[in-house]
């Protein structure tokens, strides 16, 4: 299909509701510039609203871990294939992959052979484990956009183009909601303590960290008298789930909990202790200043890969960030309720400790405060402009 000189055609993939979130900030800037913008591809509802045309349902990459992952190979192979030959007969002005590596890589390898731009948005985290991937990474895009400031600096000594654009998190504004306005809006109590749980938006996350975290909640129950628990599910479906998991397995913390739809920013700023799978999560948490803990669970067979490709401290990322241990974590096999629950009745006994972490975490957003949609934007605008030279 021949190319419209006032229009611009983008083909774009997000993997999972983080990359839902950076996708329609980016659309919705490239739309500034382009009156006539024509997005296709794979991305969620946020990326519909700024009108992309998804050709697939993004739930069907929110895959996570090596085991899950050869689960659901064929599955992820066929539908790469498709979405490859879809793309390619687009033709696009450029194609934008929005993380999601193991599945966007390969596909943009495959995208660039044929001569159309590529840009990567959200670095791989080479700097935690697998740092090989930077050759494949070369082979892969034309322009990396990272997040993280570190992250440019791997790649200028790597050769391979790359704009720090800053994470847009950190352009929350967290003195617009107090924590009452916050639980009002949920519909909590404003008395006595309130304990946000996050199991993850996958539905793999949620199997492995829900029935953990309602274990930690019962063990905080028995010692606060007035502590109650929020937690916020990516869909009904996910709602349902978690408070049928509940009602199962702690009949008596049912009265205690409140399952909200969405709505985790609000949920960070309402409660005074969070405990949060590893994840983009933890960096929304520390960004709304919420003091959290930090657990996550994989397969044995994807932990033992991943540990044997590790080259990071930390798995949270705002102590990978900071360069320490800022959150405490409890990985895999120390991803126990009792030693999870003893860490955050500490926490919830300890001021200073609370103080410190909120400090930290002024510090962390500091670093990452740039209005990353504009400079995403600007950046794609600009390499499009630079190849026509």
């Amino acid at each position: 299909m021949p190319h419209s000189p006032d229009r611009l055609r983008v083909a774009i993939v997000a993997g999972e509701s983080s990359g839902d979130l950076l996708g329609a900030g980016l659309l919705k800037e490239l739309k500034q510039s382009n009156k006539h913008l024509s997005a296709v591809g794979i991305g969620g509802p946020l990326m519909e609203a700024e009108g992309l045309l998804s050709w697939y349902s993004i739930e069907r990459l929110s895959v996570m871990g090596y085991a899950e992952v050869l689960m659901k190979l064929p599955q992820l192979l066929w539908l790469r294939y498709r979405l490859r030959k879809r793309i390619e007969a687009y033709n696009p002005d450029v194609f934008i992959g929005i993380d999601a590596p193991d599945f966007n890589m390969r596909l943009e390898r495959k995208i660039r052979s044929k001569s159309i731009p590529v840009i990567h948005y959200v670095s791989p985290s080479i700097w935690a484990w697998r740092y090989e991937r930077v050759n494949k990474i070369r082979e892969s895009v034309d322009q990396m956009l990272v997040l993280f400031p570190f992250e440019k600096s791997i790649y200028d000594l790597e050769k391979i183009a790359a704009i720090h654009v800053g994470h847009p998190l950190a352009k929350m504004n967290t003195k617009d909601l107090d924590k009452n306005a916050a639980r009002d809006i949920l519909g909590t109590s404003q008395e006595g303590r309130l304990v946000a749980l996050l199991p993850g938006s996958r539905r793999s996350e949620i199997k492995r960290h829900a029935g953990l975290m309602l274990a930690v909640a019962n063990r905080l129950a028995s010692t606060f008298s007035d502590i109650r628990f929020v937690i916020p599910a990516i869909d009904e479906s996910a709602k349902e789930e978690i408070n049928n998991l509940a009602r199962r397995t702690y009949p008596p913390l049912v009265r205690r909990l409140t399952c909200v739809l969405g709505n985790a920013s609000t949920v960070f700023r309402a409660s005074d202790l969070a405990l949060v799978a590893s994840g983009t999560a933890t960096l929304e948490g520390a960004m709304s200043g919420c003091p959290m803990v930090v657990t996550y669970r994989v397969s044995v067979i994807t932990a033992w890969l991943m540990r044997r490709k590790a080259h990071a401290k930390f798995v949270a990322l705002p102590n990978i960030i900071a360069n320490k241990l800022v959150i405490p974590e409890f990985i895999q096999e120390d991803a126990d309720p009792e030693i999870i629950a003893k860490s955050m009745i500490e926490l919830l006994t300890d001021v200073r400790k609370i103080e410190f972490m909120r400090s930290e975490f002024e510090l962390i957003k500091s670093s990452l405060t740039v209005d990353s949609d504009a400079p995403a934007g600007d950046a794609i605008m600009r390499f499009l402009s630079e190849r026509k030279v």
